[in-house]
């Protein structure tokens, strides 16, 4: 994620905060956020890749959001 701008992909973060914000997460929320909504994956796809369970990566996104939310000036009930 920090090299996709390396990559050419600086249209994938238009706003410089929520990369920002993504980029604070702890790996493990990290990656799982990026591959869902940047990258496509599905939760299946993303637990297989990172040998985990489908629950693991569901959760991982659920907290994730929460944290997100917090830290873009959202609501976070």
């Amino acid at each position: 994620i920090e090299d996709q701008e390396d990559l050419g992909y600086e249209q994938s973060f238009p706003d410089p905060a929520v990369k920002n914000a993504l980029l604070s997460l702890k790996p493990d929320y990290k990656t799982p956020v990026y591959m869902y909504y940047y990258e496509g994956y599905t939760t299946a796809e993303i637990a297989e890749h990172l040998n985990c369970p489908e629950a693991t990566v569901r959760s991982r996104l659920s907290r994730a959001r929460k944290q997100l939310k917090t830290l873009l000036g959202g609501d976070a009930g």
